[in-house]
């Protein structure tokens, strides 16, 4: 079994040599609010990467037969990717990809032994970078077209080497070409590759062009099949339409919700305020009063849009980093000090999906643990200052503990983990009041999905648990 990490450099010399440079592979801030929650490897390089490892003890020049693909899962940048190979026969291998967390995709190939390389000569890429294309699903639905054959060889070379010995080049250009239709032309900028199946065969002609043309498209499910063609292949190319980001409710939403002034007795610490129910909680509790503190932690661009939202019809929010697995020293200076009593709200997390079900990570389990239990509980303590005046903490817990999905076990372990915590922060620091409520499925970049869901908007359901800790802080009072 052989492995690989891949890194961020790997990423952009794959993107330079197949031309597509689709944000989900090439851009960290955008790609954590896609459907992965991260940067994931092209589907066809880690494909072609286990090719070239078969293929390494190959002597003598071969040409593909057939290759038959799917991709299962994302596979992140730093992960480690291992190939199980298996051959069926000399001329055919079955490879699985795994990564720690599920199984990556699998690429079946068949090829036949030649006397003689061929020597295609294709063009070079072309000095500027295609356009990475929007469509709408009824676009995509009628869409065909031609995309050109091109070939780095000293880039592929380097990154292939095996494959470049053995193969004709034009077969290494069909495949690359089909990562480019995906994630360049159709769909497009909105895609994720699902699978190919292609067929190779003798071929003399000159054009060096892979037509498509969709051949069918399921709008309920997103699902994109198209027929391609090139010199020496056919087949199909499968392609799912990415779910757009979530977006939450405006300003003008929340002020519709709450009133005035209700919130503006406190100041609000949102830790992971950049997007999902952070940013929904920053606008429902500005929209209320509340003088609004949002962290980020690679979101600044969103921080940033939020505040100017909320500022620009009149509230109060102001937006500072912050990486709660990291020493917090500096919270203390960075929070805003006023005579308004702090509540911290918490919504710091990694991304929640994308494990096979039935398993219990060790590894996944302490990555969420890093989150909800160390981080919040150095957040707690970096504001437990008197100078601070840390008095409320909204920490949300999740209704996957009562129902323990087979895919979150690691995920409602930490959770739970979370709120003996709470229940230990409350008896140890004096006046300190915790909400943690179990909240239900909510719309989210986190719950997003391809095959439709049912999520409920987070406005009402968060807006109910803030009114809620603000009633903890009057019913503590009377007391």
């Amino acid at each position: 079994m052989t492995q690989r990490v891949f890194s961020s450099d790997d990423q952009l010399a794959f993107a330079e040599l197949s031309g597509d440079l689709n944000p989900l592979h090439l851009d960290p801030v955008l790609a954590r609010r896609l459907v992965f929650g991260q940067r994931v490897v092209h589907g066809l390089h880690a494909l072609l990467w286990s090719m070239d490892v078969h293929l390494k003890s190959q002597t003598r020049p071969v040409e593909l037969l057939t290759t038959k693909a799917n991709f299962q899962a994302g596979m992140g940048l730093g992960e480690t990717v291992r190939c199980r190979i298996t051959t069926p026969d000399e001329c055919r291998a079955a490879i699985q990809m795994e990564t720690e967390n599920a199984l990556g995709g699998w690429v079946d190939f068949s090829w036949h032994l030649v006397e003689q390389s061929r020597t295609d000569v294709l063009p070079g890429p072309p000095s500027k970078p295609e356009r990475c294309r929007r469509r709408l699903i009824e676009e995509v639905a009628a869409a065909s077209g031609d995309l050109p054959l091109y070939l780095n060889g000293n880039l592929a070379g380097r990154l292939f080497p095996n494959l470049m010995r053995v193969l004709p080049p034009i077969q290494l250009a069909v495949l690359l070409a089909t990562t480019r239709l995906v994630g360049m032309e159709c769909p497009g900028h909105d895609s994720i590759y699902s699978s190919l199946n292609l067929s190779f065969f003798a071929d003399n002609a000159a054009a060096t062009k892979l037509t498509y043309r969709v051949a069918d498209c399921n709008q309920r499910l997103g699902l994109v099949s198209m027929d391609v063609e090139a010199p020496g292949a056919k087949g199909q190319v499968k392609a799912f339409l990415r779910p757009k980001p979530q977006c939450q409710l405006t300003f003008k939403d929340a002020r519709r919700q709450v009133e005035a002034k209700e919130f503006s007795d406190q100041r609000a610490l949102i830790a992971g305020g950049s997007r999902g129910l952070g940013e929904a909680a920053a606008k429902l509790l500005a929209a209320g009063g509340a003088e609004v503190i949002l962290t980020y932690f690679r979101g600044e661009e969103d921080a940033q849009r939020i505040v100017e939202e909320v500022i620009v019809h009149g509230a109060n929010a102001k937006c500072i980093p912050l990486n709660v697995l990291e020493p917090l020293q500096e919270l203390t200076d960075r929070t805003v000090h006023s005579s308004k009593p702090l509540y911290l709200y918490y919504f710091a997390t990694p991304f929640i999906f994308g494990v096979s079900k039935g398993n219990f990570l060790p590894q996944r389990f302490d990555t969420f643990s890093k989150y909800y239990v160390n981080g919040f509980l150095r957040t707690v303590q970096a504001l437990s200052d008197p100078s601070i005046g840390l008095e409320k903490v909204f920490y949300p817990s999740s209704a996957a503990i009562d129902e323990l999905p087979a895919d979150m076990a690691e995920y409602a372990a930490a959770k739970a983990a979370g709120e003996v915590l709470c229940d230990f922060l409350q008896k140890t620091i004096p006046g300190l009041v915790i909400h943690k409520p179990r909240l239900p499925r909510l719309a989210t970049d986190q719950t997003v999905s391809l095959l439709p869901v049912d999520n409920q908007a987070p406005g009402p359901v968060l807006l109910e648990n803030l009114r809620y800790l603000k009633r903890m802080n009057r019913e503590n009072e009377q007391k």
